[in-house]
């Protein structure tokens, strides 16, 4: 199984927030032609197979916001050290792909992230997974 670093941790999170203002740079002076990424909220009927999965299994996940479940996921811990990374496939499949778009072509409201929780987002960066480690 993959063992995630501090080192790795510490990347993704500077190259999130590297995403995020250069998203909130590229608005800001081009409002009407920025390629923008946004990821929407899945839907109850979409989440419906990991509230089953989890129900089946005794486990207590809360999908009121993605941070909710963020922390519901990272708190779905067992004896099996692959229990884990298999509801996070789950839940992962239970969401649509983000997409990228013109910030011209929505309003402000559907620009959201669901997946990183960020208002705003861009890819600026590569993704780290293309960084060996």
């Amino acid at each position: 199984m993959y063992q995630i670093r501090e080192a790795n941790q510490m990347t993704e999170e500077f190259m999130l927030a590297a995403n995020v203002a250069v998203a909130e740079k590229i608005l800001k002076h081009f409002p009407l032609v920025s390629l923008l990424r946004r990821h929407p909220s899945p839907t109850k009927e979409m989440l419906e197979p990991l509230l089953r999965t989890a129900t089946a299994v005794s486990l207590d996940l809360d999908v009121s916001s993605s941070k909710a479940l963020a922390d519901s996921l990272d708190r779905a811990v067992s004896d099996d050290p692959y229990f884990n990374k298999l509801i996070r496939i789950l839940a992962t499949r239970c969401m649509t792909q983000a997409v990228y778009f013109c910030s011209g072509d929505l309003s402000p409201s559907e620009f959201y992230h669901y997946g990183l929780a960020a208002p705003l987002y861009t890819h600026f960066t590569s993704p780290i997974r293309r960084y060996a480690g």
